[in-house]
């Protein structure tokens, strides 16, 4: 068998033979994806025991699910929801609370302010520091890209209550960005 020097055409050889037990195989796309498929962890977990479990928990399923791969679009976005949906049944299983919130927030102009005197990696840390509400939703709708009524039904909470668990989050950042 040729292996093409195309990255994509050898990851996809990497991924047939990691379906069908070849444990190198497996080795290799696992260090591809570790470091990212980590700090999604860390960033869902706020804490590195957890974000260690939720890790774990992600490449055994990433594993078992192998074979259930259809190359329909990039490995490493499959592989990213398998790891979202391990934080998400986490946050449902530990019973996360979303306090409903029926008063309007204002965000103020200043709200955006002050991120820029974060690193990327400081503002990770703020986020992680947050309240597992706050920071499921902030990942959701922010990092990840869903949209108000996706991130409702991932956590099983309305469209209006993850509007108003992002503009508490908001306020929250910036007040923590107010005290740096």
């Amino acid at each position: 068998m040729h292996l093409s020097r195309n990255p994509t055409c050898f990851f996809d050889v990497l991924i047939e033979k990691a379906a069908k037990g070849d444990d190198r195989a497996f080795r290799k796309i696992y260090d591809a994806i570790s470091a990212k498929m980590y700090n999604l962890c860390l960033r869902y977990a706020g804490n590195e025991n957890d974000a260690n479990d939720f890790f774990q928990e992600g490449i055994i399923r990433l594993y078992r699910n192998l074979k259930n791969f259809r190359g329909d679009g990039p490995f490493e976005g499959w592989a990213r929801k398998i790891f979202i949906r391990v934080c998400i049944d986490y946050i449902k299983k530990n019973k996360v609370s979303f306090s409903v919130i029926n008063e309007e927030i204002p965000v103020s102009a200043e709200c955006t302010n002050g991120y820029d005197k974060l690193s990327g990696e400081d503002l990770m840390k703020v986020i992680r520091r947050m309240p597992d509400g706050y920071r499921a939703v902030i990942n959701l709708f922010l990092v990840e890209g869903y949209n108000h009524k996706e991130v409702g039904e991932m956590l099983n909470i309305s469209e209006e209550n993850s509007r108003a668990q992002l503009r508490r989050a908001r306020v929250n950042l910036q007040k923590v960005l107010g005290e740096i």
